[in-house]
């Protein structure tokens, strides 16, 4: 659900320093936002804080929300502090393995380059195949 930003009430947040928003504001101006924000019936803002700065910095006039019925403080803050402290952040070889993968795939070598080729082919004509069956 789509929610206009400037109705939306940030109440005071555990997190004090956003830190660099320009990585996200890069992946957002790519990608689009992943992750939906959190408020409550309200329009209080619950969860995604950096993600609705971003957003703003960026010039959105609307956001992606998940309302969820929770208006108490209480709930709230544990929501927040799930948000902010289940995360599990990428070891530093599944980081490494991610980004040497997305340069073979940005840059393929000459096999594989033909690998994603054959592997194309097959599910086309593995989707031909199944139409004609079917």
């Amino acid at each position: 659900m789509q929610v206009d930003i400037g109705r939306i009430r940030i109440p005071k947040r555990i997190r004090k320093d956003v830190g660099d928003l320009s990585p996200l504001k890069e992946s957002m101006k790519k990608h689009g936002l992943l992750h939906p924000i959190i408020i409550s019936r309200d329009f209080d803002l619950i969860a995604g804080y950096r993600r609705l700065r971003a957003a703003q910095e960026l010039g959105w006039k609307t956001i992606e929300v998940r309302i969820v019925p929770i208006d108490d403080e209480m709930g709230m803050r544990e929501l927040e502090m799930e948000e902010n402290t289940t995360r599990k952040q990428l070891s530093l070889q599944e980081e490494t393995d991610g980004y040497l993968l997305l340069n073979a795939l940005e840059h393929p070598s000459l096999w594989m380059r033909i690998r994603l080729w054959f592997r194309r082919l097959w599910r086309a004509v593995r989707r031909w195949w199944e139409k004609r069956r079917g």
